[in-house]
């Protein structure tokens, strides 16, 4: 069977829609290959395809992702419609697909910043922080494990772990236990819900899709809404609209600007990590 066939397999698709063909879209996306598909309906789907086992790894983590932003019915993400493993389809290969969506022109900045906010509203099932399976950022691996407070959560898997992958950038032990003292003071100042996050809200991962927002290549997990906003400032394509849509459905605390710097030097050192 072709990657097409498996694709209507995965979506159980009625004979009436087959057969699938391609429908331009070819291309790559990270590690993986992507393409577009029409039903004999005309309706278009989305899909990326990888190789191996670690690229079916990274396929479903953006698979469970997506599914759990789409579930909350507040700011539009490609619909997630099938995962595809190797076990299932060891011919084609891993594969994952969406809903595909006439992405361009504008929209309504402050709608955008509303809509995540109300995405950001929605909390863990049981109140921890982390997600229930681990994903990427970027090509970058990223530990999701569940911990009971925020600022475990961060220094644990977020300062800690990149740390690591930078070889802890030569700094003396005492230096870091230093440094994870003032990361720790800073955030637990407050008290922090645990937020569904995109977790890589850049301006290249939201846009607008026949007016409306959407944003999608998620790295999902529950955290500190502050993190996906600082993320949104540090390489800007967001209007100053979104930022006053946001602060108006959801203010946010004193001491933001000093949290910025702690959540975007977590990115700062994984563009080193994945570009030296």
């Amino acid at each position: 069977m072709s990657l097409l066939d498996d694709i209507a397999a995965a979506l159980d698709l009625p004979p009436s829609s087959l057969p699938l063909s391609p429908d331009g879209g070819g291309g790559g996306s990270g590690f993986a290959s992507t393409g577009v598909a029409k039903d004999s309906s005309g309706r278009r789907y989305f899909y990326k395809k990888g190789s191996g086992a670690s690229d079916a790894a990274m396929l479903n983590a953006e698979y469970e992702g997506v599914k759990e932003m789409h579930g909350t019915n507040t700011i539009r993400v490609p619909e997630p419609l099938a995962f595809g493993s190797i076990e299932d389809y060891p011919k084609s290969g891993p594969f994952v697909v969406f809903e595909h969506l006439r992405i361009g022109g504008g929209g309504d900045g402050a709608e955008m910043g509303r809509k995540l906010a109300a995405m950001h509203r929605v909390e863990s099932p049981d109140g921890r922080f982390g997600f229930r399976i681990d994903n990427t950022i970027g090509a970058t691996p990223q530990r999701n494990t569940w911990e009971e407070t925020w600022a475990d959560f961060f220094i644990k898997h977020r300062f800690y772990a990149m740390l690591q992958k930078c070889s802890n950038l030569n700094f003396e032990t005492s230096e870091l236990r230093e440094i994870e003292e003032v990361i720790r003071a800073e955030l637990e100042a407050r008290p922090v819900p645990p937020s569904l996050l995109h977790g890589d809200l850049w301006g290249g991962n939201g846009a607008f899709a026949d007016g409306e927002p959407v944003i999608y290549d998620p790295a999902t997990y529950y955290g500190d809404r502050e993190a996906d906003l600082a993320m949104t400032e540090l390489f800007g394509g967001f209007s100053g609209d979104f930022y006053q849509g946001y602060k108006e459905a959801w203010p946010l605390d004193a001491g933001y600007e000093r949290r910025r710097v702690i959540y975007n030097w977590y990115h700062i050192a994984n563009h080193y990590v994945l570009f030296g």
